[in-house]
C-alpha cells in the first residue's frame, strides 16, 4: 500500500486545517461584505434632510457693519465684525452665541 492511503484514504490533517481555514476566511469575507452593504444602506436611509428656506440668517447688525473674519469649522460658522462675534450653526441656521466686545 501507499503511504498516502494508509490513513484511511482521507486528506492529511494539515490539508484539512487549510481547507477549514479557507472556508472560514471565505465566510468572514462574505459577512464583512454584507456588513458593508448594510452600512451603506443605513447611511443612505438616515440622512438628514437640508432645512428648507432661503438660507439666510438674520444677525441684526446695524447698517454699514462689515464682517472682518468668517471661519467655518465643521457645522459652525464664526463671524467676527470687530464689535461682535457670532457663532452660527449652519445646518439649522440658528445663532448659537452672540458676544459683544466692550471697550475698557
Amino acid at each position: 500500500m501507499d503511504d498516502q492511503n494508509s490513513n484511511g484514504g482521507g486528506a492529511p490533517p494539515v490539508n484539512r486545517f487549510l481547507v477549514f481555514a479557507v472556508y472560514f476566511m471565505g465566510a468572514v469575507i462574505v459577512l464583512l461584505f454584507l456588513g458593508l452593504i448594510g452600512g451603506i444602506i443605513y447611511k443612505i436611509k438616515s440622512r438628514v434632510a437640508a432645512p428648507e428656506g432661503t438660507g439666510f440668517v438674520e444677525l441684526g447688525l446695524p447698517a454699514g457693519t462689515q464682517v472682518r473674519e468668517a471661519i467655518l469649522t465643521g457645522d459652525k460658522l464664526t463671524i467676527n465684525t470687530g464689535a461682535e462675534v457670532f457663532i452660527v450653526e449652519v445646518s439649522s441656521r440658528k445663532v448659537l452665541l452672540r458676544v459683544k466686545a466692550t471697550s475698557p
